[in-house]
């Protein structure tokens, strides 16, 4: 992924990572801030901290949904 990543830039990326620990991997969220800066200044991360990889917006469903209309209002709408 750091490889290509870059590519994406300069357009906006949102990243989404779990907080919660999982055997042998730890929680996403430092792999994601890693990953944020190779993708450039319109990266956002947001980590779930009680979340586990992919249940995010089942642990916090309003939140996640405000948070991805946000994202795409600021990078389709604000143009």
């Amino acid at each position: 992924m750091i490889e290509i990543i870059g590519d994406i830039a300069p357009r906006p990326i949102m990243l989404v990572g779990c907080g919660s620990p999982r055997p042998y991997f730890g929680d996403e969220s430092r792999p994601m801030i890693f990953v944020a800066e190779y993708a450039g200044p319109n990266a956002e991360v947001t980590i779930i901290p009680e979340a586990y990889h992919c249940d995010g917006p089942s642990r916090r469903p309003e939140e996640y949904a405000q948070r991805m209309v946000d994202f795409f209002d600021r990078a389709f709408c604000d143009k």
